[in-house]
């Protein structure tokens, strides 16, 4: 075999090697949806828009944030296209946040153990909404909460 015939095979091989990895890296990237929105649509709230939306306790999947600790993921809405992350932190308290990772823009899952992860690349994030572990190096987006007898409105 000729020297330049042995280059050719070896970079066939070498390519045909690392695409396998090549396309594992890329897919990693991508946003991994999470199916704990599935069941969350628009008829679902009370009133959204732009400005606030606002939702009814007693709905499920809103009732998980009926008990201290309780946390949900909405999907893309019009408030916000990446939906909400909520938890109840205590009585008179439910945090409010953006899924948008501030890392990449992909969707953060609901908060379990008092933290929220990206699934896209691991960044996880405390109730306060600031990075624990990166890649992610800046807070997520924080909105205001009232809490009016059973109904939340979550505002910018």
């Amino acid at each position: 075999m000729k020297r330049r015939e042995f280059i050719g095979e070896a970079c066939r091989f070498a390519v045909l090697c690392s695409s396998p990895l090549a396309l594992s890296a890329l897919q990693s990237c991508e946003d991994v949806k999470s199916n704990e929105d599935d069941s969350i649509n628009d008829d679902d709230f009370i009133t959204i828009n732009r400005n606030f939306i606002e939702f009814d306790l007693n709905k499920v999947p809103f009732d998980k944030l009926k008990k201290i600790n309780g946390s949900i993921a909405t999907g893309s809405n019009d408030f916000d296209s990446n939906g909400l992350l909520l938890f109840r932190l205590s009585e008179n308290l439910i945090l409010a946040f953006s899924r948008r990772c501030t890392h990449a823009g992909a969707s953060v899952n609901a908060f379990t153990n008092g933290s929220a992860r990206c699934p896209s690349h691991g960044s996880e994030f405390d109730l306060d909404g600031i990075p624990v572990r990166g890649p992610a190096s800046s807070k997520l987006d924080q909105y205001k909460v009232e809490i009016i007898d059973d109904t939340i409105k979550v505002s910018k």
